[in-house]
C-alpha cells in the first residue's frame, strides 16, 4: 500500500508526494505529461516506487484528479 498526498496536475507535469506502506518517510515523485518519464523523484521505497509511477500516470488522465489517494496491491 501507498498513499499519495499533495496530488498536483498541471499543464506539464503531475506530481504527488507519496508514503509507503503508511509510515512517516516522505517521498516525491515527478513525471512529465509529454514524455511519461519522471523528471524527479525523492526516492522513500524503492517497492512503492513503480506503483505510485503507475498510478501518477493513470490520474494524470483525469481533468482534475483527486488530491489524495490510496494505492493498494496484492
Amino acid at each position: 500500500m501507498v498513499i499519495l498526498k499533495n496530488v498536483k496536475k498541471t499543464r506539464d507535469s503531475i506530481s504527488a508526494d507519496y508514503y509507503p506502506e503508511g509510515r512517516k518517510e516522505k517521498g516525491f515523485m515527478r513525471l512529465d505529461l509529454t514524455s511519461g518519464e519522471v523528471v524527479q523523484h525523492d526516492n522513500a521505497d524503492m517497492f512503492s516506487a513503480p506503483h505510485v509511477r503507475y498510478e501518477l500516470q493513470r490520474l494524470s488522465k483525469l481533468d482534475n484528479p483527486p488530491s489524495e489517494k490510496t494505492v493498494i496491491w496484492y
